[in-house]
């Protein structure tokens, strides 16, 4: 969690999910319902063998929920004045200051109405430095782990095409602005970028899960010391 120093003194500040928090809360659960099972089964508890098998299936269920979350990296952003790095357990990505458009809370279209979705969207003035740094292992797991935001934003901002295989058919070629070439995994993250920037106005997203406060404070926080850093930079 970011320290309780005022915005002008912080130079590096950290951040704790709070999912991570909640593993241990999880796991001591599982053990709890495991111990209550066998405990049920000693005393040969009149008890089907169908609500044994669900208690052993939400124990194991619990434990597992519970020990990744707190096998996940303990700090999920560091923030300087130059640049947000995420940390994740399969890799990282930065992002500099200076390359980002804006940052907010990506929201999708329902009839009139606007409804959020549980990420912290980033626009970026250019996302090769984005691809020069992210770890390939971390960029294949986003392109499964953000299909379902992807389905979400089809659904809610493009329900007039039939046919979605464009978005998800991602080819291994990319031909960035300035006219090179990526191919492999990063033309597969470069592509999925671009749909999302089309489709949600962001190119990169961060789930709710990796902050440690709500989303809106984490924004407003995030202004707080982006702030901090334009009016260093003019010498205040």
């Amino acid at each position: 969690m970011a320290p309780n120093t005022p915005a002008h003194e912080q130079r590096h500040v950290t951040v704790t999910p709070l999912a991570r928090a909640h593993g241990a809360g999880f796991s001591a659960l599982g053990l709890v319902i495991f111990a209550v099972a066998i405990f049920l089964w000693l005393i040969d508890a009149p008890l089907p063998p169908a609500a044994f098998g669900l208690l052993y299936i939400a124990s194991a269920a619990l434990l597992f929920l519970g020990s990744a979350k707190v096998f996940e990296p303990p700090i999920s952003f560091e923030i300087t004045p130059e640049a947000i790095r995420y940390c994740h357990r399969r890799g990282h990505w930065q992002i500099f200051w200076d390359n980002i458009v804006r940052y907010d809370i990506p929201r999708v279209h329902r009839g009139l109405e606007l409804d959020e979705v549980p990420y912290i969207g980033f626009a970026l003035h250019d996302i090769e430095p984005l691809l020069a740094d992210i770890t390939p292992r971390l960029a294949v797991y986003l392109l499964s782990e953000q299909r379902h935001l992807l389905v979400v934003a089809l659904r809610h901002e493009r329900p007039d095409i039939q046919d979605y295989s464009p978005y998800f058919e991602v080819p291994d070629r990319f031909v960035a602005a300035s006219g090179k070439i990526y191919k492999g995994v990063q033309a597969m993250f470069a592509t999925r970028c671009t749909h999302f920037r089309e489709l949600l106005g962001y190119d990169l997203f961060v789930p709710v899960s990796a902050l440690d406060r709500p989303p809106e404070e984490f924004v407003a926080w995030l202004h707080a010391l982006q702030n901090t850093k334009a009016l260093s930079d003019i010498g205040y």
